[in-house]
């Protein structure tokens, strides 16, 4: 659509690069876009040791752009932590209805009771300062059963009140290649934009990585909010001195 408006017909050289490669083509199966199409390649490798390779893509005829999609997430780290309610935002108890005893299984899965469709067990991320836990108000008690068991063999007490929860949080390790340098930055190496959206990789994250890397010659715009997402956060970055007209918030 927007080429069409711009008055072009732009031409595609598409390279995808996964430990698992779930039928790419599938993609591109309507005339319209496989004739925009010049060449697609696949490559079955961790992304973290292709880049690690000294040229891990040839150079470049045009605009280059890389798109990293919920890649990030699938390296995040998971546990279960414990959460005093006096230091949980009233949104996050509120919509998990974690005072509702009611919701738990006992009294919803016996004979007379009102049944599964009572249960709150949803998907539904819920932000917290530590990272992301899940609105599942009838598990509680099975993720304080998972801590006791946890917290065993090292003697510390998990406290009774309160809630435990599992979180989920970006694991850093998921932004550095193999030879120890940034993804991000070696990702702009090769292209002229990057645009990621993941649901872990948080804007105060995305900042901590390009300070710890020095990445001052690189910009990055959060453009989450401009494209109305909510269960992901979405970024634009590129070399300084490249920016074009992004709406949303500079980060970096």
């Amino acid at each position: 659509m927007w080429s069409a408006v711009a008055g072009f017909s732009p031409r595609f050289r598409l390279w995808f690069v996964d430990l698992c490669l779930a039928d790419p083509t599938r993609f591109f199966r309507t005339a319209d876009l496989r004739s925009r199409i010049d060449s697609l390649m696949f490559l079955g490798d961790d992304y973290r040791g292709w880049l690690g390779r000294p040229r891990p893509l040839p150079i470049s005829s045009g605009l280059r752009v890389a798109l990293v999609w919920k890649l990030f997430n699938n390296l995040s780290r998971f546990s279960v932590c414990h959460f005093r309610t006096d230091v949980l935002s009233s949104p996050v108890v509120g919509s998990m209805l974690l005072q509702e005893e009611k919701r738990l299984p006992a009294p919803c899965l016996p004979p007379d009771g009102p049944g599964p469709e009572a249960l709150m067990v949803s998907n539904s991320r819920v932000a917290l300062p530590e990272g992301r836990t899940f609105a599942q108000a009838s598990l509680c008690q099975f993720y304080h059963a998972l801590q006791l068991a946890s917290k065993a063999n090292d003697g510390k007490r998990v406290p009774e009140d309160g809630l435990c929860l599992p979180l989920r949080t970006l694991d850093p390790e998921c932004l550095v290649a193999a030879d120890g340098a940034s993804v991000l930055a070696r990702l702009l190496e090769h292209c002229d934009y990057l645009i990621v959206e993941d649901a872990d990789l948080r804007p105060t994250d995305l900042v901590e990585h390009l300070q710890t890397f020095s990445l001052h010659t690189l910009t990055a715009r959060d453009v989450t909010r401009a494209l109305g997402l909510a269960g992901n956060y979405a970024y634009v970055l590129c070399p300084r001195g490249s920016e074009v007209s992004v709406p949303g918030e500079r980060l970096w």
